[in-house]
């Protein structure tokens, strides 16, 4: 606002203090080289009268009459001091003699020098007055609106913002955002309290599914047709827990979170042997590179999530070939040899709902958007490539402690 202010006043003060000085340009071209010429005119026709050259005062000077400074001036109308006052002088010449006519312009040029000095002092005032009228505006208007907005982005409590009780726009947009921050924090509470609610519910019901699938397990070791449902439910069960699990993390606040430090390499190994029953009739293989161990600050059981998904598509979108799962100091990444992805469905991969190919109903779509959200939660980057084998590659990159 004080540089608009600042710009309109130099606009207009520049506009008059420009006309001023075309006005005094036009002036000093009217009165001062025009008169020269017509007084020359005179004095070249013969009709020089010596009276009226006295009466406007003008000196004319002929062969030896013109002063050394002059003579070696060029025919024409010259501006020029000479002991002090300003001379405008008129160079000519008739029949093979030199004139001068000399007009002494000392006064007009105090008055000149005067004028361009009001100008200037004019053009500084007015913008000094822009800058006084553009910083009350400034703080009538701008510095409530700085202060909201400092105290929204600074997360200051509700009921608290500046400007509330004010009856202005300043007090609409307070009172307004106010309101949507009390509803957005009582969305995300409801949102915190449910996943914890149906966390700690489902905890109890997961774990009897699991023992009684262990219980299962052993009682129909004789019975291998059987076993391969009860691992399906153990495995379910088990993959249940452990997204009730994530969503009880994932439900606190990032910077409430306690991190702890996590070995990588035989928690990828773990789960690598988890998915071993998804390669069953497959001639599909696992491939696991890693340097020596290498240690994060994150959560485990998110950390566990992450890693778990993404093994388990690949193993249930790749029908042979190899996945290669490679740990280094600052990233995963699982790459498998399967049919790779469609481009349309490479820009929402993430996206809750979608799944990797129309013809895989075996799932609901939320595991890479899991994967994402856990991924932001601790800080970490996933993301998606083609491989050069035509499958897919994703990458989970975070910072190696």
């Amino acid at each position: 606002m004080v540089a608009a202010y600042v710009l309109l006043a130099v606009i207009i003060v520049g506009f008059f203090a420009g006309s001023a000085s075309f006005v005094v340009w036009e002036i000093e071209n009217e009165l001062i080289d025009k008169r020269l010429s017509h007084a020359a005119e005179h004095w070249a026709a013969d009709s020089y009268n010596p009276v009226l050259m006295q009466t406007i005062d003008l000196s004319f000077l002929r062969g030896t009459q013109i002063p050394q400074p002059l003579q070696h001036l060029a025919p024409g109308t010259h501006e020029l001091r000479l002991n002090g006052r300003g001379l405008h002088v008129l160079i000519g010449e008739v029949k093979g003699e030199r004139y001068a006519v000399v007009d002494d312009q000392s006064d007009f040029e105090s008055i000149e020098s005067s004028s361009y000095i009001a100008l200037g002092i004019a053009f500084l005032g007015g913008i000094a007055l822009a800058i006084l009228i553009g910083r009350a505006s400034a703080n009538r208007v701008i510095l409530p609106l700085t202060k909201l907005a400092s105290a929204v982005q600074d997360g200051q409590q509700a009921g608290d913002l500046p400007g509330l009780d004010a009856t202005d726009e300043i007090g609409v947009l307070a009172r307004a955002i106010e309101d949507r921050t009390n509803q957005l924090s009582l969305a995300l509470q409801r949102e915190r309290w449910f996943t914890a609610d149906v966390s700690h519910e489902l905890r109890t019901p997961l774990t009897i599914m699991l023992g009684a699938a262990e219980v299962l397990t052993s009682r129909l070791r004789d019975r291998p047709d059987l076993l391969v449902m009860t691992e399906r439910i153990r495995r379910n069960a088990s993959d249940t827990a452990q997204q009730v699990g994530a969503l009880l993390q994932l439900a606190r606040a990032p910077e409430s979170t306690d991190l702890c430090l996590v070995a990588l390499r035989p928690l990828v190994e773990r789960e690598l042997e988890r998915c071993q029953p998804l390669l069953r009739g497959k001639p599909l293989t696992l491939q696991f590179e890693a340097p020596d161990e290498v240690l994060v600050q994150a959560i485990p059981e998110l950390v566990t999530i992450m890693v778990s998904n993404l093994i388990r598509n690949a193993c249930q979108h790749t029908e042979q070939g190899t996945i290669r799962v490679r740990l280094t100091a600052c990233q995963i990444v699982v790459e498998d040899s399967g049919t790779g992805l469609p481009e349309a469905v490479r820009a929402r991969l993430f996206d809750r709902f979608v799944r990797g190919s129309e013809n895989f109903t075996d799932g609901s779509g939320l595991g890479l958007s899991i994967v994402k959200r856990v991924a932001e939660h601790l800080g970490w980057t996933v993301r998606h490539d083609p491989a050069a084998t035509g499958g897919s590659r994703f990458t989970l990159k975070f910072a190696a402690t």
